[in-house]
């Protein structure tokens, strides 16, 4: 029997349409959550939100059915209960909360993180005239900071307090804290009532620190001796392991983000102005991102530092021998500490 050249096309332009249909896979997970939080620090997450860069990668990898969703969390004690649930499937925040589900999870669901967001300053500032350095903090003084007690910022005060009073006194402003988020510490901060001080993060601190009377105090890297990681996104093994293609995504369109950022970084400030509905406008966090201590990398840096200080303080009862011990196997090739 001949077949026809018409007949032949149509059958052929069938076969292509099915084509798609055919590479398609079903989704790993139907709905890929990710958390974010406040601050120029999660700038790449904030990129990959708004320029729909996950979903492009899920496409590429054959799943274009997997829905993206993205939440905001305001610390990363948040982010850690959320994973836990099972509500969340990458979380994000400061390295301390991280650290604290790492240690907590060994051996179970092996939490390790993802990738390193950002490494940028943490500024201590206060507008008490009496302060001039945190030894003249006193009970009368508040002090205000996103995930108070497990966050970073408590952590990189612990260690101040441990360099100025002798390791036994690592928690000796504990009761001087105020967990608030960083835009709402801020505004305490600013409202001159009870907060004294406010450590922050870009761009918030910088915002403070235009106010009359506000001065600085102690910077991160100071203790750190440098740039060091701020801010990381971490899962559980478990989910790294059984779906293999979601997380791969997700790591391609990470770095897609950081490049992106490094080399547009006028474009990169205007989404986040845009995304963010920062006040501070595309030229303040241009200038945030054309600063030298601000570095948007997925490379871990002085990471393992601040894991031994918690292990020595007792708040992680495990010790990591390397910093890649921390990650996963995918960030191992990097030039990481």
């Amino acid at each position: 029997m001949r077949i026809s050249i018409a007949a032949a096309l149509a059958a052929s332009a069938f076969l292509l349409a099915l084509a798609p249909v055919a590479n398609a896979q079903k989704p790993e997970v139907d709905d890929f959550k990710i958390a974010l939080q406040f601050g120029i620090g999660y700038l790449p997450l904030t990129i990959m939100k708004a320029n729909g860069i996950v979903e492009k990668h899920l496409k590429a990898a054959g799943l274009p059915d997997t829905k993206v969703s993205w939440s905001t969390l305001g610390a990363g004690a948040a982010a850690n209960d959320a994973l836990l649930s099972g509500s969340l499937h990458i979380a994000s925040g400061g390295v301390a909360p991280f650290l604290i589900l790492w240690d907590r999870t060994r051996g179970n669901l092996n939490v390790k993180a993802v990738t390193a967001l950002s490494s940028m300053p943490m500024y201590l500032v206060t507008n008490n005239p009496n302060v001039k350095s945190i030894r003249d903090f006193t009970d009368k003084d508040r002090i205000s900071m996103a995930g108070a007690g497990s966050s970073i910022h408590t952590v990189v005060l612990q260690m101040a307090a441990a360099r100025e009073f002798g390791d036994a006194n690592f928690n000796k402003f504990s009761t001087l804290y105020r967990n608030l988020s960083h835009p709402d510490g801020l505004a305490a901060f600013l409202s001159g009532k009870e907060v004294t001080a406010y450590f922050s993060s870009p761009p918030f601190q910088y915002e403070a620190l235009e106010k009359p009377g506000v001065r600085l105090i102690l910077n991160s890297y100071d203790l750190s001796g440098g740039p060091a990681t701020f801010l990381v996104t971490w899962a559980t093994s478990r989910f790294r392991d059984e779906n293999p293609k979601t997380y791969q995504a997700f790591l391609n369109a990470h770095k897609e983000a950081t490049d992106f950022i490094n080399a547009n970084k006028r474009q990169a400030a205007e989404i986040y102005v845009r995304e963010s509905k920062d006040r501070s406008g595309t030229e303040a966090i241009l200038k945030l991102l054309n600063d030298p201590e601000i570095r948007i990398t997925m490379t871990p840096e002085k990471t393992l530092p601040i894991a031994d200080f918690m292990s020595k303080t007792g708040t992680l009862k495990g010790k990591a021998g390397s910093w890649k011990d921390l990650y996963f196997p995918e960030l191992h090739n990097l030039p990481g500490s």
